[in-house]
C-alpha cells in the first residue's frame, strides 16, 4: 500500500504522539511537550515536520527545524544550520527504506532553504535530548551514518539524589576564602538584573542567555523565584560585578558558568553546592543535568552525580 510523506497537519498530531510513544519509549512526549517544544517554537515550520502516512495511519515522522524567524546567535553564526530533533518509524515499516526516504525528503527541503549543515539533535531552543541514546537506539545511529551523517561527540546526562545532600566542609572553607577576597555567593535579587544580563551577554552562549531571560520573565509573573538563581558577585572597587551564576528549574540543574578570568578559584564548586542545597530545601528529591561533557562531568561527580545516559551527536554537510 502506498505511503505518502507530507508536512504535518492538525489531524496528524494524535497519531504522531502514539507512534512517538511506541518507537521512542525513553523519550515519549505529551501533547503539552510537543506544543511547547515544537509547535509553539517561534521558528516552527510545518513544512519541515514531516509525517509518513499509510491511509489514515501515521507510520513515520521526522521533526526538522531551522532559524526561520529568530536568529540563534553563536548557535547558528552564519544562519546556514538546520536540525533534526526526533524521528521514528513504525516497527512494521522499519528496514524498508522509509526512514531514509523521509530523511532525504527533509534534507532536500533544507538544502532548498540554503542550509549547509544538519545536526542531530542539538537545536538549543527545542531539543528533547542532546543526541541519540547510544544504548537504546543503536539502529538509528547506524541508519544515520549510512545516510552520510558523521558522529561529532558524545555528551552525557547525569543525575544525583538530594535527600542527604550537604555542602562539604571543603566547599564551605572555599566559600569563606572567596568572601575574604571580595567574592560573594548569594541568591539573585531583582537589583541584579542589568548586571546579570551584562555578564550573560559577555560570557555565556546565546542559548544560555535565552533561557535566563525566559526564567526572569517568569519571575515577573510569579512562576519563577529569585532563589532559583545563585550568583557569584565581585564586590571590589567596581562594586557588584556578576562573575558567575548557577540556576535550576524544578529538578533540572543548570546551566552554570563562571567568567573565564575568574575560573580556577573554586567559584563554580561553591555555586554548584549552594544551588543543590537550595534544591533540597525546596523539596526536590533529585537533580539532573540533561546535557554535559566529560570535563564538566568530573566536577559534577564530586557532588554525587552519576552518568545516566550517553548520546551521539551527528552532523552532515548538505551543501
Amino acid at each position: 500500500m502506498a505511503i505518502s510523506i507530507t508536512p504535518i497537519s492538525n489531524r496528524d498530531i494524535e497519531g504522531v504522539l502514539e507512534l512517538w510513544d511506541k518507537v521512542l519509549p525513553l523519550d515519549a512526549v505529551t501533547l503539552d511537550t510537543l506544543e511547547a517544544r515544537v509547535l509553539l517554537d517561534e521558528n516552527f515550520d510545518e513544512n519541515t515536520f514531516l509525517v509518513a502516512r499509510e491511509n489514515d495511519r501515521i507510520v513515520g515522522f521526522v521533526v526538522g527545524t531551522y532559524a526561520r524567524r529568530v536568529p540563534l546567535g553563536d548557535h547558528d553564526p552564519r544562519g546556514d544550520r538546520c536540525w533534526i530533533t526526533a524521528f521514528g518509524v513504525d516497527p512494521e515499516h522499519q528496514k524498508k527504506g522509509l526512514a531514509t526516504q523521509m530523511l532525504t525528503s527533509l534534507l532536500e527541503k533544507f538544502k532548498a532553504l540554503g542550509k549547509k549543515e544538519c545536526y542531530i539533535a542539538t537545536y538549543a531552543p527545542g531539543y528533547f535530548v542532546p543526541g541519540i541514546d547510544i544504548k537504546e537506539y543503536p539502529d538509528a545511529i547506524a541508519l544515520l551514518k549510512k545516510s552520510g551523517f558523521e558522529e561529532t561527540y558524545r555528551p552525557l546526562s547525569m543525575d544525583t539524589q538530594l535527600p542527604l545532600f550537604k555542602v562539604t566542609p571543603e566547599a564551605e572553607k572555599k566559600e569563606q576564602q572567596l568572601h575574604e577576597s571580595g567574592i560573594v555567593i548569594r541568591p539573585y535579587t531583582r537589583d541584579d538584573l542589568l548586571s546579570f544580563l551584562k555578564f550573560l551577554e559577555a560570557n555565556m552562549p546565546a542559548d544560555w542567555m535565552r533561557v535566563s531571560r525566559a526564567n526572569l520573565r517568569d519571575l515577573t509573573r510569579g512562576i519563577f523565584q529569585p532563589d532559583q538563581i545563585f550568583l557569584a558577585v565581585s564586590e571590589g572597587s567596581g562594586g557588584g560585578e556578576v562573575i558567575g551564576y548557577c540556576q535550576f528549574e524544578g529538578a533540572h540543574f543548570g546551566p552554570f558558568g563562571v567568567a573565564d578570568k575568574y575560573q580556577g578559584k573554586g567559584i563554580g564548586t561553591v555555586l554548584l553546592g549552594r544551588t543543590l542545597e537550595r534544591m533540597r530545601a525546596k523539596g526536590h528529591h533529585n537533580a539532573f543535568v540533561l546535557w554535559t561533557d566529560d570535563t564538566a562531568a568530573k566536577v559534577y561527580s564530586k557532588f554525587g552525580f552519576k552518568e545516566t545516559r550517553r548520546f551521539a551527536v551527528l552532523r552532515k554537510s548538505i551543501s
